[in-house]
């Protein structure tokens, strides 16, 4: 069993390698717009199903915005983030919510697959004060982040610490 305070790297170190059901485009600056179509270079806020060819990790903004730090300083694939009202949207591949055995998405982490979102209209930025607006669409066209690095740094910044237990214990 991972302990709950696990840097991020060494949660992902210690599970097997994650592998996907299906194939990501050979070219990831073309990813987005492979998986999104038309629906990336929108100018307007686009309705899109998950499940077929992208699912959506969604959790608060304050450990979104610690986990996609925290990818980026490592250089860890990341792909586009969004967010909605105050939660973060990392996009993943499909199937993605099946990870290695004794394993599961942090409680605190909604896995969204099979249901239609809205994503924001490709140039809606934070500056816009928009409640749907991207975080990051860096790098160019990558979609993607990846599932069980995302999954490491989510669990660790969604984990409470076990408090000490007061008085006697019985």
């Amino acid at each position: 069993m991972l302990s709950t305070l696990a840097t991020p790297a060494a949660a992902a170190e210690r599970l097997p390698g994650h592998t996907r059901t299906r194939p990501l485009p050979p070219d990831p600056g073309e990813e987005a717009l492979t998986v999104l179509g038309p629906a990336w270079r929108s100018p307007t806020a686009t309705t899109v199903l998950a499940g077929e060819t992208f699912d959506l990790v969604r959790v608060a903004e304050t450990p979104g915005r610690l986990a996609l730090d925290y990818l980026q300083r490592r250089g860890i694939r990341r792909g586009a983030v969004f967010t909605e009202y105050g939660s973060w949207h990392f996009f993943v591949p499909p199937d993605s919510a099946v990870l290695p055995p004794g394993t599961d998405w942090p409680q605190a982490v909604t896995y969204l697959t099979g249901q239609h979102v809205t994503i924001p209209g490709r140039g809606t930025r934070t500056a816009d004060q928009a409640p749907l607006h991207w975080i990051t669409r860096d790098p160019a066209g990558h979609l993607f982040t990846a599932p069980i690095f995302l999954w490491a740094a989510l669990r660790t910044f969604t984990a409470t610490p076990d408090l000490p237990t007061t008085g006697n214990a019985q």
